[in-house]
């Protein structure tokens, strides 16, 4: 056991190592597992400085943490002015595979945006986010994509060209809604922006998904398009209808017990996208995005004063713990 534990602990290095020999980059000589722990913490100083700093002024506290990661990394990466342990913390991060770094944060994200909706604002304005996420998205991903196929050079087809239309067509509201909410715009105006911003990240997915796999060779008829576009997201829709329900009926079994409460809404978000997105190859973010307004317009009344407190709370710090490892990376 003990030197299967030391081969994992080193696993980094050895991709790190692997990556020198075949000219992909120097890797930290007298590096250890520590150095990742090291930089997440200073990400955190950084973070929390960033958000006091900032507040009160239209600047968004993630702007100014992604400034500060392309620092960093261009501190680390493209001058000899080295970082010592953080720049070694820095290059243990930059070899994590994308996909996993996805899979942690994402659930979580999705999550916790969904669940600090407003139902009764969410109910006001749930035709027009429908319809921005929805039909608004197809209708971006069309002129997108035909921009890039009639302005760029590069004699991309049409399935190429709309597959990044696909992917630049989801828009992200942190800068608006701040600004927004600076000028004391109306609720409902910061909630459709929210709530379509959300939705869509789940549309722009299903649309990535369609084309990739047209890129790769599948053809789909209408006929097939419109089939695969509602199994993926209805499907997602029903999965996360389901977990939700599932899940608040065992709630129901606990009582006075606010640990095994936050934790089971944590499990399960994260089983309702993975299960989604590997197991039944549906959209998780549509799925965890169902998930999490369920659980805002129905479950809130199973967790009872301090413990729906304590929720509100354990998710604004997970979300905000997410959002600052991420910008910075």
């Amino acid at each position: 056991m003990e030197s299967v534990s030391e081969g994992l602990l080193q696993l980094p290095y050895r991709t790190l190592e692997e990556e020198q020999k075949s000219g992909g980059g120097s890797s930290p000589s007298e590096g250890n597992p520590t150095d990742a722990v090291i930089f997440v913490g200073i990400s955190l100083v950084l973070g929390i400085a960033c958000r006091h700093l900032l507040r009160g002024t239209r600047v968004p506290y993630t702007v100014a943490l992604l400034i500060i990661g392309i620092a960093l990394g261009s501190l680390e990466y493209g001058t000899s002015h080295q970082l010592g342990k953080i720049g070694d913390g820095i290059r243990l991060w930059a070899s994590i595979d994308p996909d996993l770094l996805l899979a942690v944060f994402l659930p979580a994200l999705l999550f916790e945006s969904s669940f600090a909706m407003e139902v009764h604002q969410i109910k006001r304005c749930l035709v027009q986010m429908i319809l921005l996420a929805g039909p608004g998205v197809m209708i971006s991903t069309f002129f997108l994509g035909a921009a890039l196929k009639l302005t760029f050079p590069y004699d991309w087809s049409w399935k190429t060209s709309l597959l990044l239309g696909g992917l630049l067509s989801a828009t992200d509201p942190v800068a608006v809604v701040a600004l927004l909410k600076e000028l004391g715009a109306s609720k409902k105006l910061n909630t459709i922006i929210e709530g379509e911003s959300l939705m869509n990240d789940g549309t722009a997915i299903v649309v990535y998904q369609l084309f990739f796999q047209m890129v790769l060779g599948k053809s789909f008829g209408w006929g097939a398009i419109i089939k695969f576009l509602a199994q993926v997201s209805l499907g997602a829709v029903g999965m996360g209808l389901a977990f939700g329900i599932a899940s608040v009926l065992w709630l129901g079994f606990i009582f006075n017990d606010t640990v095994i409460e936050i934790a089971l809404t944590l499990a399960v978000s994260y089983i309702a996208f993975f299960t989604a997105q590997e197991g039944a190859d549906v959209s998780g973010v549509l799925t965890v995005m169902t998930l999490g307004m369920f659980y805002a317009a129905v479950a809130r009344t199973a967790f009872k004063g301090e413990s729906q407190q304590s929720l509100h709370y354990f998710w604004e710090m997970v979300a905000y713990i997410a959002n600052t490892l991420i910008f910075i990376l």
